[in-house]
C-alpha cells in the first residue's frame, strides 16, 4: 500500500476519462455480434457487446487507445483507434482457412518475448495431445510418434536433467495450474529425476512423478489459445523455475462441430457445441476419446483417454461482471499385457480418473476506486491405480515384511511366484487467486496499471499408497542365497503425507509511455512474495521493451521464481535394510526350511527439502523490415537448489548369531556378540546447480502474394551446463584394505544443441486450401559427461572421510582397489540431421473440412556415430494421418 501511495504522489494521478463506443458485426453475415469480448491492450479494462452488438467502455487516457475484440469461431483482431476518435465499428470474420491471412506458426507477442499459438497454429500438426503442439517452438524437435509413455517439455535447454527440469513447467488452463506436485505413483519413491522407472515395459514410462505434467493427458480439441513464455512470466505466476504455458479454453456460441482422426494406430474422436442460451448467459461442451496401441500388429501395449468438459459464461446485463465455471472429467489408461512370447514380461495397469472444478470472476465495480477485482479458483480430484504383475523363476529367496528394527523370521519364497505390486493414490488440489486492478494516468502521459493479488494452494494425496504380501512389493527387495542385501521399502500408506500449501502475494506495475510518434516504453515490474511450506522468498520481476521507431525496439528482462518439491519428493517412507543373518537358508528335505533376517530402519522422508529456484535473464532486439520481421532474444538462465538423490554412509552395531542345528529339528540360534554393518542409504537434496546460455531468433517474411506463399524460419542454439553437488560412492575391491569406499566428486556435464526450422504455408483463401511444408534440422548436438576416475578420498571401515592428497589420487598401485573403470560418455554429430513434414488442409463452405498429415514424408533415417560405432537418430520415424471434420 506504500508503494501505491508513493505512486500516487509522485505522477500527479489525473482521474480524467474517455469513453470508446461501437459496434461489432460479423463480416460474412453483417449481422451484429453479441457477447464479444472487448479488451483494452494496456489496461486490461475489458467490456462486453450487448445484444445487438453494441458496446462502451471507459478508459483512464487519451491516446494511442487499442483494442482487442475475440469471440469464439472469430478471428482476433486488434484495433487503433486516432487520438480524437471515440466510436468504431467493428466486422469479425469466420476463423477458417478462407480467410485472407492465416498465421500457422508461433507468433511472437507485442511486446516482450512471449509466443502465441492460435487456432491455426494448433491445427498445423495432427495433435492428438498439447505434446504435439509444442514440438513447434524453437529449440524443439519433433520426435517418434507415440503415446505409450509419459510426454513432459522443457524450454531453452539441452541439459541431461530435461526431466527435472520439467518439472518447474508450468501449466495453467484458465489461469487455473495443473498440478503434478500430488503425484506419488511410484514403487521406488526416492527418484527424483526418472519418473516411475519400477513401471517401465520394454523402454515405455507411464507413471511421471517429479518430471511435470504428462502432456498426454491435455487434448487439444477444446483449446482455443496457447500462450508460451519462456522468459520472465509476471508476478502473478509462481511455482515454476522453467517456463510458463498459459491455456485458454473455448467458451460461446458455436455449431456442433464433430472430428475424426487417425495416425498409425492411433484413432481419436472428438465432439463440441456451443450453445447461446440468451444474450447474457452462453455454454460449452466437449467430449474427446483417444486409443492409441504401440504396434498396430497386435494390443499389447495400449493407451486409452476419454475426456470431457462443460463451461458456463455469464455475464450481466451492465457488462460489469463476467464469470466462467468450467467442469471437467477424465479417464486414462495405460495397459500393457501379457506377451505369450515372454512369459517374464511384466503385466501393467495403470488407470487414473479424476475431475476439476474451477471458476473465473471478472467484476468492474461501479463505485469503488478500484477498476477490476478478479477471483480465480479451482479444485482437482483423481484417483490412480497402478498394478505390475511379473512371474518370477529365480533360485530359493527369503523376505519379511517387518518394519520393526531386529531380527525377524523370515518367509521362505518358491522359486516360481507372480509378483504383484500395487500404488493407489488419490491426489487432490486446490487454488484460488484474488486480483485488484487500478489504473492511473498523469500529466505527462504515464499510464500506470497496477495489479495487487495473492493466492493460495495445496496439495494432498489420500490414498492407500505402495501396497504389498510377502510375493508383492517385497520381491523388488528379496535376499539372494550369498547374502547379499539390497535397499529396500514396505507398505507406505499415502495419508501419511500431510498437505502442503503454499501462500503467496504479488504486486506489479504495467507501464506505458508514448514519448513520440513510434518512441513507445513498456515496463512491467513487480515483486511476488512467496511461502511453500515455509520456505519465504522474494523474488523481483521485471519486463521492459522500449521502440526507437518504427524499425527497432529493444526488450529485456530478469526474474527470480521458485518451485515447491512434489509430495513424492518430501514423503519417501523409511529405507529398510534386511540382511539375511548365519549362513543363509536352513532345510532339510521335506521337514523344514528355515531363515532369519536382520532389519535395519533408517528414518525415511526428506522433509528438510527446500524449493528449487531460478533465476533468469534474456535481452532482444525486434526489427520491423519490409521484407521481414526479425525477433532476436538471447538468454541466461540459472538454476539452483535443484532436487538430486544423495547416498548416504550408515554403520550400525547389529547382533551376531551362532545357529545351532540338530538334525530333523528346527534351527534355532543364539546372540554371542555384535558386528559392525556398513550401507549406503538414499536421500533426495537441493544438491543440483546448472545454467542454460543461449540465442533464438524468429524471423517471419513478408507473404509473397504472386505465389500464395507465407515463409518463416526459427533458430535455437543453447548451451547448458550441470553441475551437481553430488557425491558417489564406489566399493572397494578389495575386503581387506583399510579403503572401504572410494569418495568421488561430481563433474561438470556440458551439452550443445543447435536447432533450425522452416515453414512454408501455400495458402489460398477463396478455395479454403492450404499446403504447409516445416522441416527441421539439428545443425550441432554434442554432449561431453565425463566421470572422475581418481577419488578425492575414502571411508575407512568406520565410514569415517580420509582426504588422499591429490598428488596421490592417480596411484594406482595405492588406490587401484577404489579406482573406477575409465568411462565417460560423450558424442558429437558428424552431420545436421533433417526432417519434413506435410500438411494439407482444405475447409469446405458447406462446414465439412479434411486435412492429411504427414511426418517425415521423404522417409529419412539418418544416423550419427558414437564411439565409432552407428546409431540411428530419434528425430520422428515415417508417420501419416488425416483428419476430418464437419460442422453444423
Amino acid at each position: 500500500m506504500r508503494f501505491i501511495i508513493i505512486l500516487l504522489l509522485f505522477t500527479q494521478v489525473l482521474f480524467s476519462q474517455k469513453t470508446i463506443s461501437g459496434k461489432v458485426f460479423s463480416k460474412e453475415t453483417s449481422t451484429a455480434l453479441s457477447g464479444v469480448f472487448v479488451r483494452d491492450t494496456k489496461t486490461d479494462n475489458w467490456t462486453i457487446s450487448d445484444k445487438d452488438g453494441n458496446f462502451s467502455i471507459t478508459l483512464p487516457y487519451f491516446q494511442d487507445i487499442e483494442l482487442n475484440f475475440s469471440i469464439l469461431g472469430k478471428k482476433d483482431t486488434n484495433q487503433v483507434l486516432k487520438n480524437d476518435q471515440t466510436s468504431i465499428t467493428v466486422y469479425l470474420e469466420d476463423n477458417t482457412l478462407h480467410l485472407k491471412e492465416v498465421m500457422v506458426t508461433a507468433n511472437k507477442e507485442r511486446k516482450y518475448s512471449e509466443l502465441t499459438l492460435g487456432t491455426n497454429a494448433i491445427n498445423n500438426v495432427q495433435a492428438f495431445s498439447l505434446d504435439d503442439v509444442l514440438q513447434q517452438l524453437p529449440g524443439q524437435i519433433t520426435t517418434d510418434f507415440s503415446l505409450n509413455e509419459y510426454k513432459n517439455i522443457v524450454f531453452r535447454t539441452a541439459s541431461v536433467l530435461s526431466d527435472a527440469k520439467a518439472f518447474g513447467t508450468s501449466f495453467m488452463i484458465n489461469d487455473i495450474p495443473i498440478s503434478n506436485n500430488e503425484n506419488m505413483q511410484a514403487l521406488n519413491p526416492n527418484t527424483p529425476t526418472s519418473a516411475g522407472n519400477d513401471y517401465s515395459v520394454p523402454q515405455r514410462t507411464f507413471t511421471n512423478p517429479n518430471v511435470g505434467v504428462d502432456l498426454r493427458e491435455i487434448s487439444t480439441n477444446n483449446i482455443e489459445e496457447i500462450k508460451v513464455i519462456q522468459g520472465i512470466p509476471s508476478a502473478k505466476y509462481g511455482d515454476l523455475t522453467s517456463g510458463l504455458v498459459l491455456i485458454t479454453t473455448k467458451v460461446g456460441n458455436s455449431p456442433y462441430r464433430v472430428s475424426a482422426s487417425i495416425r498409425d494406430a492411433t484413432t481419436e474422436l472428438n465432439l463440441t457445441k456451443g450453445l447461446k442460451l440468451n444474450s447474457n448467459n452462453s455454454m460449452n461442451f466437449g467430449i474427446n476419446f483417444l486409443d492409441s496401441k504401440a504396434d498396430p500388429r497386435n494390443n499389447l501395449l495400449n493407451y486409452q483417454r476419454l475426456s470431457g468438459n462443460l463451461a458456463w459464461k455469464t455475464t450481466d446485463k451492465f457488462s460489469k461482471v463476467k464469470n466462467t465455471l468450467n467442469v471437467s472429467f477424465r479417464s486414462n489408461l495405460d495397459d500393457a499385457k501379457h506377451d505369450p512370447d515372454d512369459i517374464t514380461a511384466a503385466v501393467v495397469k495403470n488407470e487414473k480418473q479424476g475431475f476439476s472444478i474451477s471458476n473465473n470472476l471478472m467484476w468492474k465495480p461501479s463505485n469503488l476506486w478500484l477498476d477490476g477485482i478478479n477471483i480465480n479458483s479451482g479444485f482437482s480430484y483423481d484417483r490412480q491405480f497402478s498394478r505390475k504383475e511379473r512371474w518370477i523363476n529365480r533360485s530359493l529367496t527369503a523376505a519379511t515384511d517387518s518394519k520393526e528394527e531386529g531380527i525377524h523370521d523370515a518367509y521362505i519364497l518358491p522359486s516360481q511366484y507372480t509378483s504383484v505390486s500395487t500404488v493407489e493414490g488419490i491426489p487432490i488440489s486446490t487454488f484460488v487467486n484474488l486480483d485488484l486492478t487500478k489504473t492511473i494516468t498523469n500529466k505527462a502521459g504515464w499510464v500506470h496499471s497496477l495489479v495487487f493479488g495473492v493466492s493460495g494452494r495445496s496439495s494432498s494425496n489420500k490414498g492407500e499408497g505402495r501396497k504389498s504380501s510377502a510375493t508383492g512389493l517385497l520381491n523388488f527387495y528379496v535376499l539372494d542365497n550369498g547374502g547379499d542385501s539390497k535397499l529396500g521399502y514396505r507398505d507406505y500408506d499415502f495419508k501419511r503425507a500431510r498437505t502442503e500449501n503454499q501462500f503467496s502475494a504479488y504486486l506489479e506495475d504495467r507501464v506505458y509511455k508514448k514519448f513520440a510518434a513510434n518512441k513507445i516504453l513498456n515496463i512491467d515490474y513487480g515483486m511476488r512474495l512467496e511461502n511453500q511450506s515455509g520456505n519465504m522468498l522474494i523474488q523481483p520481476r521485471i519486463n521492459s521493451s522500449y521502440s526507437m521507431n518504427k524499425t527497432f525496439r529493444v526488450r529485456g528482462g530478469f526474474g527470480l521464481s521458485s518451485k515447491a518439491p512434489s509430495l513424492n519428493q518430501l514423503y519417501t517412507g523409511e529405507r529398510y535394510l534386511d540382511r539375511l543373518l548365519g549362513n543363509g537358508i536352513y532345510s532339510y528335505p521335506e521337514v523344514y526350511q528355515k531363515a532369519w533376517i536382520m532389519t535395519v530402519v533408517t528414518p525415511g522422508d526428506n522433509l528438510n527439502l527446500k524449493p528449487s529456484k531460478s533465476y533468469r535473464t534474456e535481452g532482444g532486439i525486434d526489427i520491423n523490415l519490409p521484407f521481414a520481421n526479425i525477433n532476436l532474444t538471447g538468454y541466461y538462465n540459472r538454476l539452483f537448489d535443484g532436487f538430486t538423490g544423495q547416498q548416504i554412509p550408515v554403520s550400525k552395531d547389529i547382533p551376531k548369531l551362532n545357529v545351532i542345528t540338530n538334525g530333523k529339528e528346527i534351527p534355532t540360534y543364539e546372540v554371542i556378540g555384535t558386528e559392525k554393518l556398513y550401507y549406503l542409504t538414499n536421500s533426495i537434496e537441493n544438491n543440483t546447480n546448472s545454467t542454460d546460455t543461449g540465442i533464438e531468433t524468429i524471423i517471419n517474411f513478408r507473404k509473397i502474394k504472386a505465389l500464395n506463399l507465407d515463409v518463416s524460419m526459427n533458430a535455437s542454439y543453447v548451451r547448458s551446463k550441470d553441475n551437481s553437488k553430488t557425491i558417489t560412492y564406489e566399493s572397494s575391491s578389495s575386503l581387506t584394505s583399510a579403503e572401504r569406499y572410494g569418495v568421488y566428486p561430481s563433474i561438470p556435464m556440458a551439452n550443445d544443441r543447435f536447432t533450425a526450422s522452416f515453414n512454408f504455408s501455400y495458402h489460398i483463401p477463396k478455395a479454403g486450401l492450404l499446403l504447409s511444408l516445416r522441416s527441421e534440422h539439428i545443425i550441432l548436438q554434442d554432449s561431453n559427461s565425463p566421470h572422475s576416475y581418481f577419488p578425492n578420498g575414502y571411508l575407512d571401515n568406520q565410514l569415517v572421510y580420509h582426504e588422499i592428497p591429490e598428488e596421490e589420487r592417480t596411484d594406482i598401485q595405492k588406490y587401484g582397489h577404489i579406482i573406477r573403470d575409465r568411462s565417460a560418455s560423450q558424442s558429437e554429430l558428424e552431420r545436421v540431421l533433417h526432417n519434413f513434414h506435410l500438411r494439407v488442409s482444405k475447409d469446405f463452405k458447406n462446414g465439412f473440412s479434411v486435412s492429411f498429415y504427414s511426418s517425415n514424408f521423404l522417409n529419412l533415417k539418418p544416423y550419427y556415430y558414437k564411439y565409432g560405432e552407428r546409431y540411428q537418430s530419434d528425430i520422428a520415424n515415417f508417420s501419416f494421418g488425416t483428419r476430418l471434420n464437419y460442422q453444423f
